[in-house]
C-alpha cells in the first residue's frame, strides 16, 4: 500500500506518522477537532499542561466511543 510520511501538530508537540494516502483527510480532521477541543478545554478549566489537557480530550473521545460500541 501507498504510505505517506505526515507531521502532525498538536499541543506544542509534533507527531510524525506514516499513514495510507486514503486515511490522510480523516486524520487531518481528527487533529483540527482535537485542537479544537484543547482550546475549548484550555478556555474553560483551569489548566494549562498541554498533556492535561490532550488526557481530558482522550477522556472525552474514548467515552463517545464506548458509548457508541455499547448501543
Amino acid at each position: 500500500m501507498d504510505k505517506l510520511s505526515i507531521k502532525l501538530h498538536i499541543a506544542n508537540r509534533i507527531y510524525p506518522m506514516k499513514i495510507e494516502r486514503k486515511s490522510e483527510e480523516f486524520i487531518r480532521n481528527a487533529v483540527k477537532e482535537i485542537k479544537e477541543r484543547l482550546k475549548f478545554y484550555e478556555e474553560n478549566y483551569a489548566i494549562k499542561d498541554k498533556q492535561d489537557l490532550l488526557a481530558m480530550c482522550l477522556i472525552e473521545y474514548a467515552s463517545k466511543l464506548e458509548s457508541i460500541n455499547n448501543t
